[in-house]
């Protein structure tokens, strides 16, 4: 599905890019114990501490516009919103300055680390966005580079969120006893992604308490929580519809999809969950949401309620997200995603799910 739509990658990325998987089922063959949690820190030699610092190494080098800073592998990848570029190209060339914010989430057992953050781009005019970046480490080198950039991004003044619980319940470690394997956090995840395009809560395993960020904006918020950040309480001021969420909060982020104001959402492609911290039950996920665009209103309380005009024609989102999950069930969702981008253009990188759709006039 995605191999077709995406360009043959140059031949050392590809390299490159099965070396890391080959080192990785190395290391769990060498496993005494037949675990990749085992042998991971031996095989990469670098453990959230050296994650962070390979992070940071990035962020700096990126803030100085000097890509040769990046201790990347001989073989490496770099995307930006989905297309393969050089690095040294896009924001490395218009990054202004960091903001305020910032949430990594880490897997030191497959060697890969995440960030959301905020920056302001450009300098004669300049403006907020948020920042995605995924890198994986083999070896104390970076062989895989993804970001996402939300440019204009109004939401970056509400994070961090004020309420300290937001970042206390995320970075939290769960009791051994209550945690649910990789493979089932995984699992959860993508269940998320086919709960919104099928607007059925029970795909998922959603907590009573669940509050989702999308870009700064609150979208989901359960029936006894408190909102960390702002309420969006009035509509546009140029008359545009406003988004569902704002008719659809306190019901929690099963419960908003049975009332199917996400119904503009027609499918998802592409997923990926590169990064699970089973001590912290944290998924770090990558996906596409379809748009079809034949789907012009939902119903609210009887009457026809119109979806914003970018939700209205085919189109795509390039999603980020991070899910957290408490006793088994996704508690606390965080987004960064840009778009609309073309329809089923993919997120650029191998290996994720097919596309999975309703029947169009669903």
């Amino acid at each position: 599905m995605q191999t077709a739509r995406i360009p043959a990658f140059r031949l050392m990325s590809l390299v490159g890019y099965f070396a890391g998987i080959l080192a990785l089922s190395l290391a769990f063959i060498a496993s005494p114990h037949g675990t990749v949690a085992k042998s991971a820190e031996t095989a990469n030699g670098c453990d959230e501490g050296c994650l962070k610092g390979l992070m940071d190494t990035y962020l700096d080098a990126l803030s100085k516009h000097d890509p040769s800073l990046v201790p990347v592998a001989a073989h490496y990848r770099y995307t930006e919103n989905g297309a393969q570029i050089s690095l040294g190209e896009a924001l490395w060339v218009t990054f202004n300055s960091y903001g305020k914010y910032r949430h990594d989430v880490y897997d030191p057992e497959t060697g890969g680390i995440a960030t959301y953050l905020s920056l302001t781009e450009n300098h004669e005019m300049p403006y907020p966005d948020f920042l995605a970046v995924r890198l994986k480490v083999v070896n104390r080198k970076i062989t895989e580079i993804e970001t996402v950039v939300d440019r204009h991004a109004q939401g970056t003044e509400n994070m961090p969120p004020k309420d300290p619980s937001w970042m206390d319940t995320m970075n939290r470690v769960e009791p051994e006893s209550t945690r649910i394997s990789r493979e089932a956090l995984k699992k959860a995840a993508l269940g998320y992604t086919r709960a919104v395009a099928f607007h059925n809560g029970d795909l998922a395993p959603f907590a009573e308490s669940c509050i989702r960020l999308e870009n700064g904006t609150l979208s989901a918020l359960g029936p006894n929580d408190n909102p960390p950040i702002p309420i969006v309480k009035s509509p546009p001021a140029n008359g545009a519809p406003s988004p569902p969420s704002f008719f659809v909060l306190g019901l929690g982020c099963a419960k908003q999809l049975d009332r199917k104001s996400y119904t503009f959402i027609t499918g998802y492609e592409d997923a990926h969950f590169p990064i699970v911290d089973t001590r912290r039950q944290i998924v770090f996920a990558t996906f596409d949401f379809l748009r079809r665009g034949n789907v012009e209103s939902w119903t609210l309380d009887g009457r026809s309620v119109p979806y914003p005009e970018g939700m209205r024609y085919p189109n795509e989102i390039l999603n980020t997200e991070i899910f957290k999950f408490v006793d088994g069930k996704i508690t606390r969702v965080e987004a960064v995603f840009e778009g609309p981008q073309s329809y089923m253009r993919g997120t650029g990188w191998p290996g994720g799910t097919k596309a999975e759709s309703r029947p169009i006039g669903q």
